[in-house]
């Protein structure tokens, strides 16, 4: 493939060599072959022209995982009419959305019609509207390499979503595999903008393939697509990994055209590389360690009992560093920050943030403050976070913002949010509170619920008198960890009482692999997370025909709550 200098570029030479192979299919919904992906973001980025964006402009894209084929051709769009593209997704809350677009200062927010943001916006069009009727004869890119690509937000350690810039030239510095004969077929359910979900995106551009996108994640149904269309790669989450093994339906498919299975976003237990290989014996299994931050520069390894927990050796050109709090490289074995870099390849940078800028780049190098260590032959190895970072389900959450949050309401006087040990997640969020006056723990999560997205919400609140702190102040959040990870959940309450409480309780027996559940249990103290608090309310709308909001299972996380707001919604 020529040398591509800027993502148009990469679109351009698959629509010339393959327009008729279909780059892109949703799960249900449309596809999109590179012939019409080049055709259609030409018309789209006349029709950005015509609403007044210009070459170094920022336009936010505003979509689900069930509008990528769309989502797909407004980011090649912005790209050809020289804008940045700043991808947003529902997983934002409504707080969280307008301090991203203001930060951003965006000209524009593309989204589909039938997904509304949740915040005013200044400007506002629909990708169908900007398409339609404009000419679709070749745009001139008008973007350079140096130029500005993407900003992607993520969660930082300061409270506030921070933007990562990404040029052209950034994206298209990678580490590319040999063609394969034949395109390959591969299937994810990452949200879009985040750094896993931007690289399936780009996967197609790089080399023939066909990305296979499910609108949301759901166990039963990635395994039925890959017997359906012969998927040879799947793209996970450690979190998705697990849910997908314990849901069972990897026996209930053929799975044997699976031929390469790569985990990301966060530490992976050696029991589970245990049971991919059992699940997927076709499959090669791997693991990948990169950061937003870090672009190109990763680690891959491919799974090898001996090293169970390592995340890899540097890929192609990346380098990786153990360093002391001097910068000085350690040996190895010996525990410091990671130190990421890509030679050659155009570093990134926060947007707008000079000072953070300067604290996490150097050189070259990324801090990517986590904590780890080599081994002899160039393995690494994560230890611990060095950031008050929580992971859950591969999300990164910042317990600052967390924490932030549950200090806004008057009757807090304190809180530490820390993560804690998760089954399925690798980590739930955690909070400690000191409370002024007497406060209910759902009151607090109901308040933090409005202002961050779900993911963020305290599963687990735990009121104490003092926080523990060291001789200089700090929290030492350690012995939070410590505490709390211990509790077990409340135990069986009393059994369910009528239709309704059953059929919730069965639900949950069913979702979360209990003998017993309890009418006034906790959904989350059960071992209950996102992912299965939305299978459970899917399966009570189908089971009794009523409309149940997203929220639902946060909203009322007991058995005899949940099945009262069943009742209530078949009422009416």
């Amino acid at each position: 493939m020529p040398q591509a200098t800027r993502v148009p570029d990469l679109l351009r030479v698959r629509a010339a060599t393959a327009p008729d192979h279909v780059a892109l299919v949703v799960d249900g919904g449309p596809s999109l072959t590179y012939g019409d992906w080049e055709r259609r973001s030409d018309a789209t980025a006349r029709g950005l022209a015509v609403e007044g964006v210009r070459r170094g402009d920022r336009v936010a894209l505003f979509f689900d995982n069930a509008h990528w084929s769309d989502y797909a051709v407004s980011y090649l769009a912005a790209h050809k009419v020289g804008a940045a593209a700043v991808p947003l997704s529902p997983r934002f809350s409504a707080a969280e959305l307008g301090q991203v677009l203001d930060h951003a200062e965006v000209a524009l927010l593309v989204s589909p019609e039938e997904l509304a943001p949740p915040v005013g916006v200044d400007r506002l069009a629909h990708v169908g509207a900007l398409e339609a009727g404009q000419p679709q004869e070749p745009f001139p890119a008008a973007s350079g390499a140096d130029e500005l690509a993407e900003i992607i937000y993520t969660s930082g350690t300061t409270g506030s979503p921070k933007g990562v810039t990404v040029s052209h030239g950034s994206l298209v510095a990678h580490d590319l595999p040999a063609e394969a004969a034949g395109a390959l077929a591969f299937l994810h359910a990452f949200p879009l903008g985040t750094n896993a979900g931007q690289e399936c995106l780009r996967m197609p551009l790089r080399r023939p393939a066909t990305a296979i996108v499910l609108p949301s994640f759901d166990p039963e149904r990635l395994c039925a697509v890959v017997a359906e269309r012969g998927v040879r790669r799947l793209q996970l989450v450690p979190t998705m990994a697990q849910l997908v093994l314990e849901s069972g339906a990897v026996e209930r498919y053929d799975l044997s055209t699976v031929e390469r299975v790569t985990l990301s976003s966060a530490p992976a237990p050696a029991a589970l590389w245990e049971r991919l290989a059992a699940a997927f014996p076709n499959a090669s299994l791997w693991n990948a360690y990169a950061l937003t931050e870090g672009g190109s520069a990763r680690t891959v390894t491919r799974y090898d009992p001996s090293r169970p927990g390592s995340v890899g050796r540097p890929v192609g050109e990346s380098e990786v560093r153990v360093v002391d709090d001097t910068g000085t490289e350690l040996p190895s074995g010996a525990t410091g920050e990671i130190w990421l870099r890509r030679p050659g390849a155009p570093t990134r940078e926060y947007f707008r943030d000079p000072a953070a800028t300067a604290a996490a780049f150097a050189d070259g190098w990324l801090r990517t403050g986590d904590l780890g260590c080599l081994d002899e032959e160039g393995y690494l190895y994560l230890v611990d976070r060095q950031k008050d970072l929580v992971i859950s389900g591969g999300l990164n959450i910042s317990s600052v913002e967390v924490e932030d949050a549950l200090s806004g309401h008057p009757a807090v006087a304190e809180a530490a949010v820390f993560g804690v040990a998760h089954e399925v997640l690798g980590q739930a969020v955690a909070a400690a509170v000191v409370a002024r006056v007497p406060v209910d723990a759902r009151e607090l999560q109901a308040f933090v619920r409005e202002r961050l997205g779900e993911h963020k919400v305290p599963r687990g609140v735990h009121f104490v008198e003092a926080l523990p702190r060291n001789d200089s102040g700090k929290v030492l959040k350690r012995e939070l960890r410590e505490e709390f990870a211990a509790r077990p959940p409340s135990g069986a309450s009393s059994p369910p009482r009528g239709e309704a409480e059953e059929a919730v309780a069965a639900v949950w027996r069913d979702v979360l692999g209990l003998a017993e559940v309890g009418v006034h249990d906790d959904f989350f103290e059960l071992g209950g997370h996102s992912i299965a608090a939305a299978q459970v309310g899917a399966r009570l709308q189908d089971a009794f025909d009523v409309d149940l909001p997203v929220t639902a299972v946060f909203e009322w996380p007991t058995v005899a709550e949940l099945a009262a707001a069943v009742a209530g919604a078949h009422a009416h």
